[in-house]
């Protein structure tokens, strides 16, 4: 880690997410200085023992004052907009209010940001899922973003926003299209890596929803955020402003082949994962981003393999899990 960060004033939109606490963590053991902008302080800060270590401004990203002043009141310089509506199921649920967060919310982001006049990066959390049914892989930045569920077809309007801020007004800003992220300090247990986990610590065999057949990318959250921060430090380079970038291990890896491999991580023995096959709506889905742009550009891959991140994970759960997560949905 370079001292691109040391006393860097950063402000972390949805910083009491999943994905928000591990990315604050990591800023503050890079030496900045982190504000969150969120509607509520969640657990998720508290994973990481950051409880009252970054503070947090109490506001909506569909709040464009409220952002305005977060960012000069703060003298903030980089800026992560990770909030916004992040389940798939939800969104469907809620198609306008998914739209209204996801769109608005940041291209409200965005406008602050061009006001301030004074930001070194803006990076804005895109997703794999934006690129939906391709005829080629794997998936290269360049392809069309094809997914027109309510939270695909919602994630690829911020992408076009956040790359537009770039085009027209010079914003440095870059969208980070990362895969699906697992890792201590989840509280989603409708994920299938914290699901699967908490499954085996109660000596149950975990549940596979699918059958087991969707071929999809997994990366440790650590590893997530230490390419945003990434991007952020060179947001400004002509190959970088306005650019998306793929964030991903290199390989796929079918969900029944992961399942089995949280298993593995557990060194329990004669257990097999059960296959309900209740929800088909992914029967043979199949998704492969390619990462090659981010190690040709900014020299990244991952530093940890799917078998190492799984292990963290398990052993995180197994000493903090039950007790964090009562707390987390208590």
């Amino acid at each position: 880690m370079t001292g691109f960060w040391t006393n860097r004033r950063v402000l972390v939109t949805g910083a009491s997410g999943f994905l928000g606490g591990w990315l604050s963590r990591l800023l503050v053991d890079a030496g900045a200085e982190v504000r969150g902008f969120d509607l509520a302080q969640g657990a998720c800060l508290e994973a990481h023992g950051l409880a009252g270590r970054v503070p947090i401004i109490r506001g909506s990203v569909l709040e464009l004052g409220a952002i305005e002043r977060a960012i000069h009141d703060h003298g903030i310089e980089v800026c992560f907009h990770l909030a916004g509506q992040s389940m798939i199921e939800g969104a469907a649920k809620g198609p306008l209010a998914a739209f209204e967060v996801n769109i608005r919310g940041t291209w409200t982001v965005l406008e602050a940001c061009r006001q301030a006049g004074t930001l070194r990066a803006v990076v804005c959390a895109s997703s794999n899922h934006t690129y939906g049914p391709q005829k080629r892989s794997p998936f290269l930045e360049e392809q069309p973003l094809t997914q027109l569920d309510v939270y695909g077809a919602s994630k690829a309007c911020a992408d076009i926003l956040a790359r537009s801020f770039a085009h027209n007004f010079g914003l440095p800003t870059v969208a980070a299209r990362n895969v699906n992220s697992f890792g201590p300090g989840d509280p989603h247990t409708s994920h299938i890596v914290t699901g699967s986990i908490l499954s085996l610590l109660k000596g149950e065999p975990p549940v596979i929803r699918s059958d087991g057949s969707p071929v999809k990318a997994y990366l440790h959250a650590r590893d997530t955020m230490e390419a945003y921060m990434l991007l952020a430090e060179h947001a400004g380079d002509p190959a970088v402003r306005g650019e998306a970038f793929n964030v991903t291990p290199v390989e796929p890896v079918r969900v029944l082949d992961l399942v089995r491999l949280i298993i593995k991580a557990s060194e329990k023995t004669g257990i097999e994962p059960v296959m309900a096959a209740t929800d088909l709506s992914q029967k043979d889905f199949f998704e492969h981003l390619s990462g090659e742009k981010m190690k040709r550009v900014l020299g990244w891959t991952p530093r940890l393999s799917l078998e190492e991140g799984l292990k963290d994970t398990y052993r995180w759960y197994a000493e903090h899990g039950t007790t964090w997560l009562a707390g987390a949905h208590g």
